[in-house]
């Protein structure tokens, strides 16, 4: 019986020893399990906000590309603006320099001596009698002979 009682003693020693190592194990590991379990915690929080920094991030970009894309709307609207003010100038000039020669040739026929011919159609009697003065005859279209040195008559 002493050697029943020394085998239960025994096995009762090593549950106990086995109760121990296992009570200091859990002791020592337990403190790691709650940090790993912490920092678990923490990474899936910080995942969290970055997962929502992105998303915050992706409506700023998109916010940002449409900006983008009115300012090159408005630079290619600028710049079509810029291309018809450039052809109005351009029709703008050349219808001064139209102007400007029209201007010199009609000066230049105003510089010139009014044909006889014409000059009489509109002459009227020297009098300040009005009993005297007789109304010139109308004129009628195509009575006015053009203009040049054959018209003139060399004057």
């Amino acid at each position: 019986m002493l050697t029943k009682y020394k085998l239960l003693l025994q096995i009762g020693v090593a549950l106990a020893v086995l109760v121990v190592i296992a009570a200091v194990a859990w002791w020592i590991i337990s403190p790691r399990i709650e940090l790993e379990t912490q920092r678990a915690d923490r990474a899936e929080s910080d995942l969290a906000k970055e997962k929502e920094l992105t998303e915050v991030q992706a409506l700023v970009l998109e916010g940002q590309q449409r900006e983008i894309d009115r300012a090159a709307d408005i630079d290619r609207s600028i710049k079509l603006l810029e291309q018809t003010i450039t052809r109005q100038a351009t029709r703008q000039e050349r219808a001064i320099q139209e102007l400007k020669r029209n201007d010199q040739t009609i000066m230049d026929y105003l510089a010139e001596p009014v044909p006889a011919d014409l000059g009489m159609l509109y002459a009227r009697p020297d009098t300040t009698d009005p009993t005297a003065y007789r109304a010139a005859q109308p004129v009628q279209p195509g009575a006015v002979p053009a203009t040049g040195e054959a018209a003139a008559g060399g004057e």
